[in-house]
Formats: C-alpha cells, sequence, structure tokens
C-alpha cells in the first residue's frame, strides 16, 4: 500500500514537471496563443500556472509527505536560516550580474514590464511574480521533486536534480544559455538548503516570494517598472 502511494507520488511528480514544460514551452507555439495579444497571453499563462499551482498544492497536501513538510514551526534558527538565504540570494545575484550578461529570463521580464498597464501588469507582474509563482515553483521543486529523492539525500542528490531542474525550467523557455542556467542553478541551492534546513515548504514559500517582491520593490524605485 505505502509503495503504490510512492508510486503515485512520483507519477504526480512527473506530470506535473511535465505540465510546467507545456505550459511554458508548448502552448507559447500553439496557433490559438500566437494570435492572442500580449496582455490576455501573459493573463492566460498566469491561470494555468495558478491552476498547476492549485492541484499541485491539493495532491501535496492530501499525500503523507505533508505531515512532515507541510507543518509551519517558528525556530528562531530557521529565521536566521531565512535571512542568511536572502543574504546570500543578494550576494550571488549581484556577483553573476557583474560577471554574466543579462539572462533571457531577466529580459523577458522588462519586456512584459513596461508593455502592460492597469490590471494586467497587476496580474502578471506583482500577483504573478510575488506570489503564484514561488508557490508553484517551490511546491513542485521542492515539495514533490525533493520528496520523491528523499531516499538519495544523503548525497545530496535531491538538492543537486532539484536545483537543476529549477534552474532548467527558468531558461528552456528562452532557449538554452549555459550562463542563464548557472545563475538559477545557483539560486535553487540556496532554496533547495532552506527546504532542508526547515524541512518546511512554508520557509522556502516565504523566502522565494521575499526574494522576488524584493526584486520588483528594487525595480520599480530604480528603473519605474
Amino acid at each position: 500500500m505505502k509503495k503504490m502511494k510512492e508510486m503515485k507520488f512520483h507519477l504526480a511528480t512527473g506530470l506535473l514537471l511535465l505540465t510546467y514544460y507545456l505550459i511554458f514551452n508548448v502552448i507559447p507555439d500553439l496557433d490559438f496563443t500566437v494570435a492572442l495579444s500580449d496582455e490576455i497571453y501573459y493573463v492566460f499563462q498566469v491561470l494555468f500556472v495558478l491552476i498547476l499551482g492549485t492541484v499541485s498544492t491539493i495532491i501535496f497536501v492530501k499525500s503523507e509527505h505533508w505531515k512532515e513538510y507541510g507543518r509551519f514551526q517558528f525556530r528562531w534558527s530557521y529565521l536566521g536560516v531565512f535571512f542568511l538565504s536572502f543574504f546570500l540570494l543578494f550576494v550571488w545575484v549581484n556577483l553573476a550580474t557583474r560577471i554574466f550578461p543579462r539572462t533571457q529570463n531577466g529580459s523577458t521580464v522588462v519586456e512584459v514590464a513596461t508593455s502592460l498597464t492597469g490590471i494586467s501588469y497587476f496580474i502578471t507582474r506583482v500577483l504573478y511574480g510575488s506570489l503564484i509563482a514561488p508557490i508553484a515553483e517551490e511546491i513542485v521543486c521542492r515539495g514533490f521533486l525533493m520528496t520523491s529523492l528523499s531516499k538519495f539525500k544523503n548525497y545530496y542528490i535531491d538538492v543537486l536534480v532539484s536545483a537543476g531542474i529549477f534552474g532548467a525550467m527558468h531558461v528552456l523557455q528562452h532557449g538554452w544559455i549555459t550562463t542563464d542556467f548557472i545563475l538559477y542553478f545557483v539560486m535553487g541551492l540556496i532554496f533547495c538548503m532552506m527546504f532542508r534546513c526547515t524541512r518546511s515548504i512554508y520557509w522556502t514559500i516565504a523566502l522565494h516570494a521575499s526574494w522576488n517582491t524584493f526584486l520588483l520593490i528594487v525595480s520599480l524605485l530604480v528603473f519605474g517598472y
């Protein structure tokens, strides 16, 4: 019975990753989506990720792993890890932007931010970037993927694979660029270590959402978009 549940959980993990790939790499090339205006297309994309995040959250909550990773526990040590992780993200991204050219993902964010206005801007830039994407990505990459590979955690295979998938998710939709992958791979490692240290999906979601919100605020204050 337990093996069957684990097999279903592994299957769900694979299907969620496949769905994420389809949303960002297949659906954009369909005739239906190509005919849409940019504003409508991005709103649809947000809707797809929202559905994916909702479905993955429901499956994760109903799984046995929710008992272990779905609880929020406050500890000062966890808060310390949170701020340390945020600082490492800050240092790494600033270092990487000095060494590497701007990522294709970053260029797309700028393009979207400067082309949208009103409610479509709020949905795509604020709601999606600061809340929907962090929840969906953490549930899938940490909640499902790392948990599915927990048997190999002594060798940090769960961390490496999760960080690798996280990096690929942000790169493949724009075309493979190694420096882009390295940037997001290291960011993925930081999120993974946060998950391993706290053993709670809430802390990693909070870290991811806080980081994205920080980038949004800086972007608005410095560049105006």
